[in-house]
């Protein structure tokens, strides 16, 4: 039987996350203004797609459809406007949405720590897509993240400045020689720019973080996983946004990072030896005045 010994990512296309809960409710103003609110349950914003097969007597912006984010807890995402005063109106829409806001930006080009303990060797590498080695497929070379290796188990830290978004972290391995399994366990953390990173293979129940918890860089998430893999133990990490199709539609990017190294920040184009640096300004970067108090305090 062939074996495969790399490491790889299943990218799939994901419109809604199954665990959240996103709910629209209309409601009419004292002008007669169809104003929707969207209730969000989870700890971090999700953009959100409202698609209108019906107007009658209404005016929206943008055509047919109106994007737009929901943040936790109740906010406002889409107004409609009578086009005719006085006039009675009637409207029918579907919604679906997609985790992260699709409208954030970054105020400086960011920089990631590599998310293991300061000081660690790590051999580095850019993950192999599944669709490369069992489907004939037109994405079979997109980016899907990055594996660090290391040769001890280690604790893995957050490698930007965040908000746990997800996780899942009660999966034990009865096999062994593994390559890559979807059961595994994660951390995902949502950055202020809208976009998210997800670090995979970690130990079942080490987490040190909850849902909603805001994390820095350095901070402890969890110790590694890995055990049960050929290529041994290791920490995936990938990042990726959410960004809107020609068919309107939420798809997810995968996109590669500048991680801070003792080489200076690179991004990892092919595999490489690389000790792991947590320099000051990359901990510091997204810090308030208030953090960065406090973090020039606690040295």
């Amino acid at each position: 039987m062939l074996r495969l010994v790399f490491s790889f990512l299943l990218v799939a296309s994901l419109v809604c996350n199954i665990y959240a809960q996103i709910t629209l409710e209309p409601e009419r103003d004292s002008q007669q203004n169809v104003v929707i609110y969207a209730v969000n349950t989870a700890k971090i914003p999700y953009s959100v797609i409202i698609s209108f097969s019906d107007l009658q007597n209404i005016t929206i912006p943008g055509g047919s459809n109106v994007t737009s984010v929901a943040s936790p807890g109740r906010s406002k995402v889409a107004t409609l406007k009578p086009t005719m005063a006085g006039q009675s109106t009637n409207y029918r829409y579907s919604y679906s949405y997609a985790k992260g806001s699709i409208f954030g930006k970054s105020k400086f080009a960011p920089v990631y720590l590599i998310p293991v303990a300061e000081g660690t060797a790590v051999r580095a590498s850019v993950n192999t897509n599944i669709s490369k080695v069992v489907k004939s497929e037109v994405n079979a070379d997109a980016y899907v993240g990055v594996s660090f290796h290391f040769d001890a188990p280690t604790t893995i830290v957050a490698p930007r400045k965040g908000v746990i978004a997800d996780m899942k972290m009660d999966f034990e391995s009865t096999s062994d020689n593994l390559t890559f399994t979807a059961e595994e366990n994660f951390i995902e953390i949502y950055h202020e720019d809208g976009t998210l990173t997800k670090l995979i293979v970690l130990k079942s129940g080490s987490q040190k973080v909850q849902i909603g918890d805001e994390v820095f860089p350095g901070q402890d998430l969890a110790e590694s996983g890995g055990n049960h893999y050929q290529n041994g133990i290791r920490v995936m990490m990938v990042n990726q946004k959410v960004e809107k199709s020609d068919m309107d539609k939420f798809r997810y990017l995968y996109f590669p990072v500048l991680f801070a190294t003792e080489e200076g920040n690179q991004e990892i184009k092919a595999p490489t030896q690389l000790t792991v640096a947590h320099p000051v300004e990359v901990v510091t970067m997204e810090l308030s005045k208030k953090e960065l108090k406090q973090f020039q305090e606690g040295k």
